[in-house]
């Protein structure tokens, strides 16, 4: 067990949350359920308008919809979020949890993918060989084996020969953990071995699980209703620019938090017996829109916050990470996305009749050849609680967004939507269609400066610990602490916060180790199986 701090029940303690990302959230719900603090004891600080963080989605069909992500889950590897979600009331399926309603819905809406991959010439691959060679095999199952100390700070390329990152089972790998070669060897090897059970199936997707609308109306929502009814203090527009430190060279503890309400600089006093649980970092800080007619632009002044805290705090005291590791490169972890609202199902119709994928069937479908490794994902209709049926979404990412269009000639990232949109239909073969669907279709593109940030080369030393060396009241949250966890998954921002509280309030529960099965005969089976095919 994680287990130090006072006994789990004392009624005077405060916690102050750091950001109401999934993180943060999901340390309020174990605060209150596993350490009983009063929920009117717990304060979420959250420095925007709206909680959930990288898992937000929003809009209408009278404008758009938009989101920064589509996070996939996976009933294997996702222990804490099933976890925190089996005490969640679903709200639209009466009696039922969360996570209930999230299993019960992928018994009827599995992943079977029928069209994953298509080639410069707009042909489908089926995918009947993954194209690795010996050399390929030997090393994929090398770094499976090789302890991850062994290869800090390396990129994937150093490992690999060129000629690997031209293979199927990299362009499906890459494309369905949106991994690319310049990131971190160690991250790769994580989700290798992680994800070993169900490597077999990586193709047709079937180890893959949805919600049943997008995350932030099947996952936060839920959980913010269920905290709002424990009494917890949401104090949104709270930007935490600061913490003071007590004088000490060997003991870490929080006196004060200095904050800006909307303009107004604040300080919270931290009492003896209360807790900070900070997230540090961002995925989706400093995020820009775009529209039909142009691009999003690239902002650079980390004017979200969360950046500017830990770098604040990092100079004060060794041991806490090195946020310039990761918000210093943009050009390397910059991530272009898009939404598209269709008042007209001619693209779909295209596309399901083109991959044989209905919505939600496929993962994501991927242009092998794109110079942008572009690829599109059609989720389950409807994807949002009021998207009306006449109403169609779908988007898509780049993974080299640098890179000049195949044909529309500018770089991905300084297009604008309908840009975007031709650049797609050219790469299906749906040039006949293209005036219609720019016609009834919104496509809003977005740029998010540090979304592949936690994915570049790193020592272990440049995320600092859940709970630092020496720490009394502080633990660290988000994908940029050291939890054990992959990067980018849901799994890992919940899994951090279960352990600082549990660690912190000194819960009698085990968090669930993590989750592999590179010990088990029948994985490696299914691996071998997968790399020889």
């Amino acid at each position: 067990m994680i287990g130090r701090g006072q006994v789990a029940g004392s009624d005077s303690r405060n916690v102050y949350i750091v950001g109401g990302g999934i993180a943060g959230l999901s340390a309020a719900v174990f605060a209150v359920r596993d350490a009983h603090i009063p929920g009117e004891n717990i304060h979420v600080l959250e420095s925007t308008d709206i909680l959930g963080g990288a898992m937000d989605g929003s809009g209408s069909a009278d404008t758009f919809y938009v989101t920064r992500g589509d996070r996939k889950v996976n009933k294997e590897v996702f222990n804490c979020l099933w976890d925190v979600l089996s005490g969640i009331p679903s709200p639209t399926a009466p009696g039922k949890t969360v996570k209930e309603e999230i299993f019960e819905y992928n018994r009827t809406h599995g992943k079977d993918v029928k069209g994953r991959l298509i080639d410069r010439d707009g042909n489908i691959d089926y995918v009947t060989t993954m194209g690795l060679d010996w050399g390929h095999r030997t090393k994929t199952v090398a770094l499976i084996l090789t302890p991850e100390s062994r290869i800090e700070n390396r990129r994937i390329d150093s490992w690999f020969s060129p000629s690997f990152f031209k293979t199927n089972f990299w362009k499906v790998f890459s494309s369905m953990f949106a991994i690319e070669q310049w990131n971190d060897l160690g991250e790769m090897r994580r989700y290798l071995r992680r994800f070993m059970h169900g490597i077999d199936q990586m193709v047709r997707g079937t180890a893959e699980m949805v919600t049943p609308h997008h995350n932030y109306d099947s996952i936060v929502v839920p959980i913010v209703k269920w905290l709002n009814e424990q009494g917890v203090d949401f104090q949104m527009g709270c930007k935490v620019t600061d913490l003071d430190f007590k004088p000490s060279t060997d003991e870490l503890t929080v006196e004060r938090l200095h904050c800006a309400r909307r303009g107004e600089e604040t300080e919270i006093a931290v009492g003896t017996g209360d807790y900070v649980f900070a997230t540090v970092g961002s995925m989706t800080a400093d995020s820009t829109r775009g529209s039909m007619t142009e691009a999003p632009g690239l902002e650079t002044g980390k004017l979200d916050g969360s950046w500017t805290l830990w770098e604040s705090i990092a100079a004060k005291r060794s041991g806490l990470g090195n946020p310039s590791n990761f918000n210093g490169h943009v050009d390397l972890s910059k991530w272009p996305t898009f939404v598209v609202t269709a008042k007209d199902p001619t693209f779909l119709e295209r596309y399901e009749s083109f991959t044989g994928n209905k919505p939600g069937q496929a993962d994501m479908v991927t242009f092998r050849d794109s110079s942008w490794h572009m690829s599109v994902l059609v989720p389950h209709h409807p994807h949002f609680l009021n998207q009306p049926d006449d109403v169609y979404i779908w988007g898509g990412c780049g993974l080299t967004p640098d890179a000049t269009g195949d044909y529309v000639k500018k770089k991905m990232g300084d297009c604008n939507g309908e840009e975007l949109l031709t650049e797609v239909c050219h790469q299906f073969g749906f040039v006949e269609e293209l005036p219609r669907i720019i016609e009834t279709s919104t496509c809003i593109p977005q740029m998010m400066p540090y979304e592949m940030s936690h994915f570049l080369p790193r020592k272990r030393s440049d995320r600092p610990p859940v709970v630092p060396e020496g720490s009394k009241n502080l633990a660290f949250m988000g994908q940029f602490t050291e939890s054990g966890e992959c990067v980018m998954l849901v799994e890992s921002s919940v899994r951090c916060g279960m352990m600082a509280v549990y660690s912190l309030l000194g819960v009698d529960r085990e968090v669930p180790p993590l989750y592999s099965k590179v010990y088990s005969p029948r994985a490696w089976l299914r691996t071998l199986r997968t790399v020889l095919k």
